[in-house]
């Protein structure tokens, strides 16, 4: 943002300078058109002098010939020889030719508009023209008798008097004509000026706005400026408040979830006890509300997720008809406990299998299944699955949920898929719910480019429906996509790469339970080294270890040639957030999975890579599973332990195999509290951390999740002296409440 900012100022100053370059060039133009007006003004005025000029001396020629006649003619007598007669006939010829030249084109707009000089130099026309046959006699050789030369003498005169007052006619023409001529310049010169006076203002005013132009533009480039910053503040505010507010509703999602998670636990161990009809009631209840309460809060975080954007679609081939049926299963409990009868259909010609996302489009499914079930009390759901087509002919797959329930009025249906909105005030009270289910399908169905709507009739039912583009998965892909057998993970050869002793002994046993080879690596540089001695079926990465942590471990394992860059390598770590497991699918891991793991999620990790092209698994279908949450942590207080946890424990490795993990625990807890010690006196903060976390993991792994909870608190606060002694005074009180409790 700052950067095109700053481009648009530095075009704004580019402007600037070309607007001033412009308004030069202007002035100089300007300046340039009045000098070459009044250059060309002037030329105009001299040629109309010359011509005037001219006029008047033609004039006077003709004139100063006609005496010159005169005079010929007079000094001729009738004895006079042929050679002065035809002088004179040459004298008269220049006269007729003077005459000729009045009636020059240039000289007749000097003539046409005077009456008296064209009357004047008629007279002299005709009177020239009046003695033209006498000099023609004369020319053509005959002789001038006495009378012919009286009258030509008695005409001159006539003649001379009508060439001088033409002249003197002329001359007072160009007189008056060459005073107009200079009152039209001056008054041209005037008007000019003012044009010119007239311009040099506007540009000027041209120039003043330009120049305020520009202050304001630079004004406006300075304000947008600190705008930016502001904006680029306030954005980097927005995005710290952000991540705070996802952080802060993982942790409550986590905190609240870890103990209701016992407390389900606990309540389905209850059931199967010998309980009262009271007490099995109670029970119920416990298992009902608490099941209401964990919906509530997965809503709330996949919302939040949804909002944030960090759900992203993937494309897989499914089974469209084997989705429904898979919905329809995990909601026949709750049909049965409303009443309701659940059934499908399907509306696909021959294979149902299609390209999209089956995760996102199950969750839609089972959502609305979900509502419908909730809406409908002793009435029937069904679920319907067709292909389709949109305007264009493009495939799309419709699904279909239909009920008999209460149904929805009209005016409500415009507000459904709104966020935190419900038909009215009782439904939340009468059916629970925080009105984000349907928001969520809307956002889930409108990323994968679909769309979503309702029909109801209050009374009688709703049917909600949803299609989105699926293209039809090409043949070789059926043959491919198997279910995977999980009922008996295969025999496979496990590295298992963790530096904390207990989490190495914990997962141990798991694995040889469940009939594993395993071998240990300590560090992820121990960890390559044993991957380039020996192929192995399967690595177990923990992230955080010295030495070498397992990005750059799987990093360097990827770069081997053959098998072993390519075994499948699944992450293990207490860290269970989305910016841990992308880093993992980055580096070319094939799985992420959060501790504390569990036998039963270890099993299903050994089902899922345990075939022969295992190290072709998509990295993304290996997230955490959905138990994770309730795993990794604990409600705080240093004495809390998780029940279900250290069941489990003593169930696969016996009592004294816990009893031994529990002295490695605290023998582990006293070594990292000398670290942390350590740490802190040399401010090494890597130190710090990777104790911290190595504290978390092996708590958590033991169910000590007060400990686990207090650990990664102290993660992400300041550790001072006092905040230490107080994690060794509550892992003294634990080991103190252990040794009770064996005892």
């Amino acid at each position: 943002m700052k950067a095109d900012f700053a481009a648009s100022r530095e075009a704004v100053r580019r402007a600037g300078r070309t607007t001033r370059y412009l308004i030069a060039l202007s002035v100089g133009l300007t300046l340039a058109l009045a000098c070459a007006f009044l250059y060309l003004s002037a030329r105009q005025n001299s040629l109309q002098d010359s011509i005037r000029e001219d006029a008047l001396w033609a004039v006077y020629q003709l004139d100063r010939e006609a005496r010159t006649l005169s005079e010929r003619l007079h000094a001729i007598s009738e004895t006079s020889d042929a050679q002065t007669l035809k002088g004179l006939a040459t004298r008269y010829d220049i006269l007729y030719s003077r005459l000729a030249i009045l009636d020059n084109g240039q000289y007749q707009p000097h003539f046409v508009s005077s009456e008296r000089i064209n009357r004047r130099r008629e007279q002299v026309r005709e009177t020239v023209l009046g003695i033209e046959p006498a000099f023609n006699d004369v020319a053509a050789g005959k002789s001038l008798t006495t009378s012919a030369l009286m009258a030509l003498r008695a005409e001159l005169p006539e003649l001379l008097q009508h060439t001088n007052d033409l002249l003197t006619s002329t001359n007072a023409a160009v007189s008056t004509a060459r005073a107009e001529a200079r009152g039209f310049v001056m008054r041209m010169q005037n008007i000019a000026a003012a044009f010119v006076v007239a311009l040099m203002l506007t540009i000027g005013l041209l120039i003043l706005n330009l120049k305020r132009q520009l202050s304001v533009m630079r004004k406006a480039s300075d304000y947008l400026e600190r705008m930016t910053e502001q904006l680029s503040e306030s954005y980097e505010a927005a995005e710290a408040g952000n991540r705070a507010k996802s952080q802060f509703m993982a942790t409550i999602g986590h905190e609240i979830r870890t103990p209701l998670n016992a407390i389900l636990g606990m309540a389905e161990l209850m059931s199967n006890t010998r309980l009262s009809a009271e007490n099995r009631e109670n029970v119920r209840v416990i298992t009902s509300s608490g099941t209401a309460l964990l919906e509530v809060i997965n809503e709330i975080l996949d919302f939040a997720k949804l909002e944030h954007g960090e759900q992203l679609a993937e494309i897989l081939p499914f089974d469209a008809r084997a989705l429904v049926k898979d919905s329809l299963r995990i909601m026949e409990g709750r049909a049965r406990e409303q009443g309701d009868t659940l059934s499908c259909s399907c509306g696909i010609e021959g294979e149902s299998w299609y390209y999209g996302d089956p995760t996102q489009l199950r969750r839609v499914v089972l959502n609305l299944v979900s509502n419908a079930v909730k809406f409908t009390e002793n009435g029937s759901i069904h679920v319907k699955v067709s292909d389709a087509a949109d305007s264009d002919g493009r495939p799309r797959l419709r699904f279909e949920v239909s009920d008999t329930g209460i149904g929805i009025p009209n005016e409500a249906i415009c507000r459904l898929f709104n966020a935190f909105s419900q038909v009215d005030g009782t439904i939340s009270r009468r059916y629970g719910g925080t009105g984000l289910g349907l928001a969520i399908c809307k956002r889930i169905v409108e990323s994968l480019g679909g769309e979503i709507g309702v029909d109801s009739e209050p009374g009688r039912g709703s049917l909600f429906w949803f299609e989105v583009p699926a293209e039809r998965a090409p043949a070789q892909v059926l043959d491919v996509v198997q279910p995977v057998d999980t009922a008996q993970p295969t025999r496979l050869d496990v590295l298992l790469v963790e530096d904390n002793e207990v989490n190495r002994q914990v997962a141990t046993r798991f694995l040889e339970n469940l009939g594993q080879t395993v071998s240990i690596a300590v560090d992820g540089a121990e960890a390559v080294a044993m991957a380039k001695a020996h192929v192995y079926d399967l690595i177990l990465m923990d992230m955080h270890m010295p030495v070498m942590d397992g990005i750059a471990a799987t990093r360097e394992i990827r770069r081997l040639d053959g098998a072993a860059g390519k075994v499948p390598i699944v992450a293990m770590t207490a860290n269970a957030s989305d910016t841990d497991r992308n880093l993992c699918i980055e580096v070319g891991m094939n799985g992420f999975e959060a501790k504390p793991i569990s036998s039963a999620r270890l099993r299903s990790l050994l089902a899922r890579h345990g075939g022969k092209d295992t190290a072709g698994v998509d990295a993304t279908a290996a997230g955490p599973s959905g138990d994770q949450a309730g795993d990794d942590a604990g409600t705080p207080g240093a004495l809390s332990r998780d029940e279900g946890r250290y069941a489990e424990l003593v169930d696969a490795i016996g009592q004294d195999g816990f009893d031994q993990l529990l002295g490695v625990f605290f023998d582990d807890a006293s070594t990292l509290l000398s670290d942390l010690h350590r740490a802190m006196q040399s401010g090494d903060l890597e130190l710090l951390d990777r104790s911290l976390h190595s504290l978390k993991g092996s708590a958590s792994n033991l169910g000590f999740t007060g400990i686990a909870s207090l650990a990664d608190t102290l993660r992400s606060t300041r550790l001072d002296e006092a905040a230490l002694a107080g994690m060794a005074a509550e892992i003294a009180r634990l080991n103190d409440s252990q040794s009770r409790r064996a005892a």
